[in-house]
């Protein structure tokens, strides 16, 4: 074949494999030696959002071999999502395929007298139905303003009653504290691209077009004053605790706090890109940290969404992180630019992240 020849038919391949419809990527890699090894590993899920009513998340989990997931509540003032009692009912009805729920409290009234009562009420009642951890969110820090127009942040005194019963009860606290550092810098200035396309079109969440908010610097200070405060709490840092930005900072504060745990939840790109710089540091922070790391992917479902949609969103995401942590094989993503080296973890630090750490932070998650 000439060598024109040769380029045109490599051209024709490169178009076909860009053509391929998802179900067709799907099919093609559940057939692979390497799917067999993720499906056959136990594995949990700590950080999904279930807002959508049918059991294909649940049955598409156990498919993959994921022996439970974890569905967190969170108090969202967002059009598509539902309440946290919604978010509750929804979680609940899915039990039976393995489905477990961490819940939230609500900020409202949290000046008013009686809403350390109402709230601590509201946290025991959730736990003595089975909820597996509390959950605060960004809007802690970032939306929640006192009477007096200043924001709320999460070392604030009046949660201390709160996450004081946590800790006296082992109970874990999963925090979603501030947002990643990209929220705070010019859209050219971004690591990843999925960071600069979102925040190029959604400014009123860009922090770097909004000063007057509180900075990442506070976001930061006033978590691990909160862990200060309360030596012992089990937290799980949401979003790999928003120092997805640097491994080494990372895990500085795990060094520090060594009851928290992150997770990878949405931020696995962060450290692909950082694994595109230097594979050898990102690889040795898994091997050092490899107690406090806490497998969650952030995938989530709303009204609306198809069985189909849902299944083939959760075998991309799943079979994906598998391949940048299990094997060495060279990858890509859209979300960052230029080509990375899958980890090759060992099987026994594998399973730390995807098995015990989970059970640790949270015990039920099994069951």
């Amino acid at each position: 074949m000439a060598c024109c020849d040769v380029k045109a038919q490599r051209r024709l391949e490169a178009l076909a494999g860009h053509l391929q419809t998802r179900e067709d990527r799907i099919v093609q890699l559940t057939k692979t030696p390497e799917y067999e090894r993720f499906r056959a590993f136990q594995k949990l899920d700590a950080h999904t959002h279930h807002n959508v009513e049918g059991a294909t998340f649940g049955k598409t989990a156990a498919e993959c071999g994921f022996d439970g997931i974890m569905t967190i509540n969170a108090n969202i003032d967002l059009d598509e999502w539902p309440y946290v009692a919604e978010q509750r009912r929804l979680a609940q009805a899915q039990k039976h395929n393995k489905v477990h729920w961490c819940s939230a409290f609500t900020m409202e009234g949290f000046e008013e007298p009686g809403w350390v009562e109402k709230t601590l009420a509201g946290v025991k009642a959730d736990i003595a139905n089975g909820a597996t951890g509390i959950k605060v969110w960004k809007n802690i820090g970032m939306e929640e303003r006192r009477k007096n127009g200043e924001f709320i942040m999460i070392d604030d005194p009046l949660f201390d009653p709160v996450f004081q019963f946590l800790n006296d009860n082992g109970v874990t606290l999963v925090g979603h504290c501030g947002e990643p550092k990209n929220c705070w810098l010019p859209c050219e200035e971004m690591t990843v691209n999925n960071d600069r396309e979102y925040f190029a079109t959604n400014s009123k969440y860009h922090m770097y077009k909004h000063p007057e908010y509180p900075s990442y610097e506070k976001q930061i200070a006033a978590r691990d004053n909160m862990l200060r405060r309360h030596p012992g709490l089990k937290f799980l840092g949401c979003h790999l605790g928003s120092l997805e930005w640097c491994v080494d900072t990372l895990g500085r504060t795990l060094d520090e706090f060594p009851d928290m745990s992150v997770d990878f939840a949405h931020r696995m790109c962060h450290l692909q890109h950082q694994a595109a710089q230097d594979r050898d540091r990102v690889r040795n922070f898994f091997m050092k940290y490899q107690d406090q790391l806490v497998y969650g992917t952030d995938l989530m479902f709303f009204k609306g969404d198809t069985p189909k949609k849902i299944r083939e969103t959760c075998i991309e995401t799943w079979f994906s992180d598998w391949e940048f942590m299990a094997t060495d094989k060279v990858l890509s993503c859209h979300e960052v630019n230029g080509k990375y080296q899958g980890l090759a973890l060992p099987e026994a630090v594998l399973r730390k992240i995807y098995y015990t750490n989970p059970l640790r932070w949270f015990p039920t998650l099994a069951q």
